[in-house]
């Protein structure tokens, strides 16, 4: 899926770190050799001691492993825009980096291989999961709609770019400006086994997006979600027997 940088939000215990803050994160990361992952700009990579960790931290530029997908080793391409996770003592740091050239120390059989990325501007802290998460992937993208809850006046309507047990993230655009804590009517249909939503939420975070005059909003549902949460077990289990067969 899917949090991700000064769009992306995650679903569950979001904060934006300040920018004077991201160095320490940082060089407290290369300390203990935290575990990364790599996703591209649209998606994220929960942090994996397989896929590599941070080396070090440098005046203008962040050092780490090669990183790997499964067995191999995966190639990074200077000037790739990349989002990077970094495992905390909590959680995990969302940013988004640059790549911006391969890196090499030592000699003989101590030489290590690795990569210079770019420093976050932005960081954005997850605590650890707690719930299922489900990215969505259909041919055509939900549509949701957004509503005030007492007027049901339109608060704007955009794509579901990630789902989960706890929330989903949307990109929108507005109508009207939005804060965090505050709350929304959502209304989305589905392909598939996944039920129409239509309920209150919160808004977790809401950042700039990418994209020309859009935001990325982090929901929190406000009451439980029974049918979406056996659903989304349900397709899980489905990609796990589709794996097993292949």
């Amino acid at each position: 899926m899917r949090l991700w940088f000064q769009r992306m939000a995650g679903l569950l215990g979001l904060d934006e770190t300040c920018d004077r803050t991201v160095v320490d994160i940082l060089r407290r990361a290369a300390v203990r050799s935290a575990s990364i992952g790599i996703g591209t700009v649209d998606g994220v990579a929960l942090p994996n001691p397989f896929s590599g960790h941070v080396v070090e931290l440098e005046p203008e530029a962040l050092v780490i492993s090669r990183p790997l997908e499964g067995p191999n080793r995966r190639e990074l391409l200077a000037g790739e825009r990349l989002h990077l996770s970094v495992a905390s003592e909590r959680g995990f740091h969302h940013g988004d980096v640059e790549v911006l050239g391969r890196w090499a120390t030592g000699e003989g059989a101590c030489k290590r291989y690795g990569y210079r990325v770019s420093i976050p501007t932005v960081l954005v802290h997850e605590e650890r999961r707690m719930v299922h998460r489900v990215p969505v992937a259909f041919d055509l993208a939900p549509v949701a709609h957004l509503s005030r809850p007492v007027s049901l006046a339109p608060v704007g309507s955009g794509v579901v770019v990630d789902l989960s047990e706890g929330g989903m993230c949307v990109r929108a655009e507005l109508r009207n400006q939005v804060v965090g804590g505050e709350a929304i009517v959502v209304r989305a249909a589905f392909p598939a086994i996944i039920p129409e939503i239509h309920t209150r939420m919160e808004i977790a975070h809401a950042v700039p997006s990418r994209a020309a005059g859009q935001h990325d909003l982090g929901l929190r549902f406000l009451e439980p979600q029974p049918e979406l949460a056996q659903a989304i077990r349900a397709l899980e289990i489905r990609r796990m027997n589709r794996a097993g067969a292949a």
